[in-house]
């Protein structure tokens, strides 16, 4: 019995399937365009925030969140030591480092408190720049990659006050967690606590499609229209191009 049925799946949405095709092919809007916008605009509603970007892939959704908080050569990035490759991998396209952190053994999530450790015993504050170093690879500690694994959420407030308290900015990888929900006493979805977010569509996650893509998911204005000019070229107005950026657009399919 196969694990992912997709065909199956397939089988019982066929006819909607169909129609949401044919009106992309009779649009002649293949790439971006009116279709992809509108699931920008539900699937930021969905996760409770301001801004949702389509990129390509999980993957690339993960690496172009790094980017838009401007993390590079000179900087490592705090993250789970349980995760699928991606997440390392976009770390390290940025030319960061990942630091693996051991995980909960309840959760296996993330353990904020092992953060703190690596931070505290590992880690020194320099005062003129303002920035968290790390004492042996003399790299600035610059932001936490949470991974929600499962449909299960890392424990934010914990990671958020750590966060606050030494300057670092926050990207949840949330390709396994679209509307999981956090519970600090009010809900909140993944997506919408961190800086940013980035989401996978691969078609065995919680909401695949027909093919493959991502989504970058903000609160933030700034990182948002970031995001948008990356994926086209850098440009925010066309052909004028303001940053190195790449073809990193959805699909319309």
């Amino acid at each position: 019995v196969p694990f992912f049925d997709l065909k199956r799946q397939y089988e019982d949405i066929k006819d909607k399937i169909g129609f949401a095709i044919s009106e992309v092919l009779e649009s002649g809007w293949f790439v971006a365009g009116p279709f992809v916008q509108k699931f920008e605009e539900e699937f930021a509603k969905f996760c409770g925030a301001k801004h949702a970007i389509g990129v390509t892939s999980g993957t690339t959704a993960v690496y172009l969140a790094l980017k838009a908080l401007d993390i590079g050569s000179d900087d490592e990035v705090i993250t789970s030591a349980h995760t699928f490759i991606a997440t390392a991998e976009a770390i390290s396209l940025t030319g960061a480092r990942p630091v693996f952190i051991d995980i909960d053994k309840e959760t296996y999530n993330i353990d904020p408190e092992k953060i703190r450790d690596f931070i505290e015993e590992k880690c020194r504050w320099e005062r003129k720049t303002k920035s968290l170093i790390d004492i042996s690879s003399k790299r600035r500690v610059k932001a936490i990659l949470p991974v929600h694994l499962y449909g299960q959420m890392a424990d934010m407030d914990p990671i958020m006050e750590i966060a606050q308290k030494f300057g670092l900015y926050v990207a949840e990888d949330a390709a396994q967690a679209h509307g999981a929900l956090y519970n600090n006493g009010e809900f909140r979805k993944a997506g919408s606590i961190g800086n940013i977010a980035a989401f996978s569509f691969y078609p065995s996650k919680n909401l695949g499609a027909y093919g493959n893509g991502g989504a970058v998911v903000t609160n933030d204005e700034g990182l948002a229209e970031k995001v948008r000019m990356l994926i086209n070229h850098g440009q925010k107005e066309k052909y004028y191009h303001d940053l190195l950026g790449w073809n990193f657009k959805m699909n319309g399919f």
